[in-house]
């Protein structure tokens, strides 16, 4: 599918789910667009937002932070109340400065072509690993490999001298080895179109191997490092001499009720409160549907109450197993915050089935706080940065996966 086929696709979207204004929330336009084949992430895209600026000649978005309670994403067709224009492609109408600062964005700093076959051709050069969750999406087959990539990017671009170029060529480690446990890098060239991205994407390469192996090695010495995430070994064990996590029960529970099991839900149902279906709601609807649920649970003493005790229980056993097995604590990085944490496994429902993943931190003090929960593979996910997960909680193949395109626009 080429530039144009997908600009058709999300203006064909954006009219058929337009408001009275024109202007169409992006929280409800994810799904119908996968349901065309215009997966953003499969594209390389770390935000649904992301991939609309790419064709900013044709849309427009505007970020709506006083009229409700959560911000609102909206865009739509420039011009869409003038009479009807010629779609332009992105292609010839990008007009992107050349800086010598690298964005944090890998589609903002290189043309990636197909997003998809880059990361395949990752995927059979790195060292045999399994790149999806239980289920795997033929129209997005490597959902791990995908965001790892322009993740790894993000951080390298975190750090001084990590994304390596010259007058030609860039270019920067993966972080991932061949089966000869060689590292693998990313090159890149020079992009000649002007008004696109200062770069474009050549291939992944072995030092010295091949015609792209020797380009690198010819102009990179000392060649790229890897994405560095720690300085201290004993950052990614928890410390079990430390005392219990202190925990935020209003922001974990309540601001992040959206994220609970359904479940676990309906056995705590506060008084009064009808369940509801949030597939077709819209960011400001569904918003305020969680926060009336919220509300409902903190009016709710006794529901508030079990919640949390719940919670306690689980903390409690997620630390027996700490103590029994060093390695239930995760390491993970944080991209939002640009830190790591270590994840502990939560079982709100049943004790032998993990639901959700607690980020945890240690503070100067030695103690820990608990900052948020974490569906499992966004859990997964940002873990995969550091190093493959060993563990008997957070298991690839066993991670059930849900359409979050909507909520992860203000992924936390």
């Amino acid at each position: 599918m080429n530039n144009s086929e997908i600009l058709q696709k999300i203006i064909q979207v954006l009219d058929n789910n337009k408001g009275q204004d024109g202007w169409t929330d992006l929280a409800v336009i994810g799904k119908p667009l996968i349901d065309l084949g215009v997966n953003y992430k499969a594209l390389g895209y770390m935000k649904l937002r992301e991939l609309l600026e790419e064709y900013a000649d044709n849309i427009e978005i505007k970020r709506d932070d006083t009229t409700h309670k959560v911000p609102v994403l909206y865009a739509r067709k420039k011009g869409a109340t003038q009479p009807s224009t010629q779609v332009q492609s992105p292609q010839t109408t990008l007009n992107r400065p050349r800086t010598t600062q690298i964005p944090n964005n890998l589609m903002q700093w290189a043309w990636m072509g197909d997003f998809r076959q880059v990361v395949s051709d990752l995927k059979n050069m790195a060292l045999k690993e399994r790149w999806y969750y239980k289920v795997q999406n033929p129209a997005f087959p490597f959902p791990i490999l995908s965001k790892y990539l322009t993740y790894t990017f993000f951080r390298l671009s975190k750090e001084q001298g990590k994304i390596k170029t010259t007058d030609q060529y860039a270019a920067f480690n993966t972080g991932l080895v061949n089966n000869l446990y060689e590292p693998i890098y990313a090159l890149f060239e020079k992009n000649k179109v002007q008004g696109r991205q200062e770069w474009y994407f050549h291939e992944f390469c072995i030092s010295g191997v091949g015609k792209a192996g020797k380009i690198l090695a010819s102009n990179f010495n000392p060649l790229p490092q890897r994405a560095h995430y720690f300085n201290n070994p004993a950052e990614l064990i928890y410390d079990t001499n430390a005392p219990e996590p202190q925990l935020n029960w209003n922001h974990i529970i309540l601001d992040n009720v959206s994220r609970l099991p359904i479940e676990f839900l309906e056995e705590n149902k506060p008084a009064g409160f009808l369940f509801r279906d949030t597939t077709g709601m819209n960011t400001v609807e569904k918003a305020e549907y969680f926060r009336q649920l919220a509300s409902a649970i903190e009016n709710d003493t006794k529901k508030f109450r079990a919640i949390k005790n719940r919670f306690a229980d689980s903390l409690s056993l997620a630390l027996k197993r700490v103590q029994w097995n060093y390695k239930t604590a995760i390491p993970m990085y944080y991209p939002k915050n640009n830190k790591m944490s270590l994840l502990l496994p939560l079982s709100l429902i049943d004790d032998e089935i993990i639901d959700l993943a607690l980020v945890t931190e240690k503070t100067k003090s030695g103690a820990y706080l608990g900052h948020t929960i974490l569906p499992l593979d966004w859990a997964y996910s940002n873990a995969r940065l550091v190093t493959r997960p060993d563990s008997d909680w957070l298991i690839a193949e066993k991670i059930e996966t849900k359409s979050t395109t909507d909520i992860e626009e203000n992924e936390e």
